[in-house]
């Protein structure tokens, strides 16, 4: 009974730890992406301040202080990938590498595969007229395809394959002010 009770105190011991250990590594994701993010409005902040000097006609309006982020995760190849977009600026994913912000070199992506944006607060990807399509899997049982421009509105969770490489989406609402 002793032997017994010390092995479930152990197994209980060892599950807390590799809890705690998920934990950490997610929290730190988070913390990677957040910063991400604020780079990136704070650089649309400089621009901004740099290119419009203080004048009551400015011609550029200026960028808001609080918007909703896209972070893709992918891991193909034993190789992770991440990326932090702000999605108002079209994000071009293909296999054209001068204009795509995000590059795949797989025969089956097309040069101008697809782009996630937003519209309305909201974030969407459209299929550019790729060849081979592009897809969106949510949740177990649900797969959309996407071609000769088709959208879908992406959620957090989904995943997009485009060819052999599968990038999961976390949308997030970042507010620089808060920083």
């Amino acid at each position: 009974m002793t032997l017994l009770l010390i092995l479930i105190t152990v197994f209980v011991s060892v599950v807390m730890i590799i809890l705690i250990i998920i934990s950490h590594i997610k929290k730190t994701e988070r913390q990677r992406y957040y910063a991400a993010a604020g780079n990136i409005l704070r650089e649309e902040f400089l621009n901004y301040a740099l290119q419009n000097t203080i004048s009551p006609d400015s011609s550029v309006a200026e960028p808001k202080s609080a918007k909703i982020m896209l972070y893709l995760k992918s891991k193909s190849t034993g190789k992770k990938t991440r990326f932090v977009f702000d999605p108002e600026k079209d994000v071009k994913i293909g296999r054209d590498n001068s204009e795509s912000n995000i590059f795949i070199n797989d025969i089956s992506v097309s040069q101008n595969h697809c782009r996630v944006y937003s519209k309305d607060n909201r974030v969407y990807l459209q299929d550019m007229n790729s060849v081979n399509g592009t897809f969106v899997s949510r949740g177990l049982f649900k797969k959309y395809a996407l071609f000769g421009g088709n959208q879908i509105e992406l959620r957090t969770g989904d995943k997009i394959i485009i060819g052999s490489v599968i990038f999961k989406v976390r949308l997030f609402y970042y507010d620089l002010t808060t920083m």
